[in-house]
């Protein structure tokens, strides 16, 4: 029907698109969350600086077991298109309650959990182009670190090693 309107001319045709400020806006969470994110990765990078330069920790990271291993782990959600990073504690008890939000597609440790908030920063950062922020009653847990299934995948392993300093 369009076509016979513009006459098949593809010249008077218009394409239809969604601006690319508005696509940027919909793949970001809320200035506040994203604030956050970004306060977070620089507190992570701060504090591995700091361990690797000998300098005591400080004295809420042990006892909050912020020094302890973590898990970078990327869950393909249930009933959902989506991918997402997950940082949690190295434990079986925190590997099956992220069984029960999706399906556990790759999982690395990491000595610290400052080191797993930078990379699962990294991951975010690769996938960008493939991110999303679902609406608060489609996803409650972390909807900032989401993307499409359909993006290249991730190789946690490869990305970890690409970090080291």
């Amino acid at each position: 029907m369009r076509r016979w309107i513009a006459g098949g001319k593809p010249a008077r045709r218009r394409a239809t698109s969604c601006p690319p400020a508005r696509i940027a806006r919909l793949q970001r969470g809320p200035d506040l969350a994203e604030h956050r994110n970004q306060q977070r990765h620089a507190h992570a990078l701060a504090a591995i600086d700091s361990l690797a330069a000998g300098r005591p920790p400080q004295p809420g990271w042990r006892k909050q077991g912020w020094l302890d291993q973590h898990t970078v782990a990327i869950i393909a959600i249930h009933q959902k298109p989506w991918r997402q990073v997950v940082v949690t504690k190295a434990n079986d008890r925190a590997l099956a309650e992220l069984a029960r939000r999706g399906v556990i597609i790759d999982t690395i440790k990491t000595p610290t959990r400052f080191h797993a908030v930078a990379l699962a920063h990294t991951v975010m950062a690769r996938q960008q182009a493939w991110r999303v922020h679902p609406a608060a009653d489609q996803l409650a847990t972390g909807r900032t670190q989401v993307w499409m299934n359909d993006a290249p995948p991730v190789d946690l392993a490869a990305l970890a090693a690409s970090m080291r300093r």
